[in-house]
């Protein structure tokens, strides 16, 4: 059977080719964090492999997803994908079981200070029963919109069922006024260019 180093503690386990690294520290009851339970979807059970390269499974697709297909710059693996065939050295310094449950109840009493209010079962169904009560007088006292179109119109109570506001009309034009304004924009045009070009003749021969 190959040899599992533990580095910083030195300690050294016997593991099958066929069983994960994560399985084998757990055996032992060596903590390594994860949140996907082995799965190969949550990376918080990454290692380094500090020697023993060639004797290591290479990374499968899930594992190459998550961290990438650096492991040559890295020299990281998920212990949850990893399988050994020979002796090999990780580093799991950075798993530690005190530090994980400090933060876990830091965050678990910033939850607390929080202003997010969790409602109970009962109160949500309540909420429920109430918003149903609110639909249906509001069915009693409106209109059925998709039958709107059937019912006569009362001259006291216009429906609006659009925009308040009245739609402009298009402005319209004769063709004869329409050349005039063509003919205007184009004086108006070769007036500018004129002039233009008069300033750019004066501004030279000032110089």
């Amino acid at each position: 059977m190959a040899k599992l180093i533990l580095h910083p503690m030195g300690t050294v386990l016997e593991i099958s080719e066929d069983k994960p690294v994560l399985e084998r520290l757990r055996e032992e009851e060596i903590y390594v964090r994860s949140s996907c339970g082995g799965n190969g979807s949550c990376s918080d059970c990454m290692i380094k492999i500090m020697s023993g390269e060639d004797n290591i499974n290479p990374p499968g697709f899930e594992e190459i997803q998550l961290l990438g297909n650096v492991f040559h710059l890295t020299k990281e693996r998920l212990s949850c994908q990893l399988k050994i065939s020979g002796d090999v050295t990780i580093d799991i310094s950075h798993h530690n079981l005190t530090a994980d449950q400090e933060k876990r109840e830091a965050k678990n009493k910033d939850f607390a200070k929080s202003k997010i209010i969790v409602k109970k079962k009962a109160q949500v169904q309540e909420d429920l029963k109430e918003k149903a009560a609110e639909r249906e007088e509001y069915l009693k006292t409106k209109d059925d919109w998709k039958t709107h179109w059937k019912q006569e119109d009362d001259p006291m109570n216009p429906k609006r069922l659009g925009g308040a506001k009245r739609p402009k009309l298009f402005k319209s034009i004769e063709p004869e006024e329409l050349e005039k304004v063509v003919e205007e924009e184009k004086e108006k045009r070769e007036h500018k260019i004129n002039k233009y070009s008069k300033d750019s003749a004066d501004s030279k021969d000032k110089k």
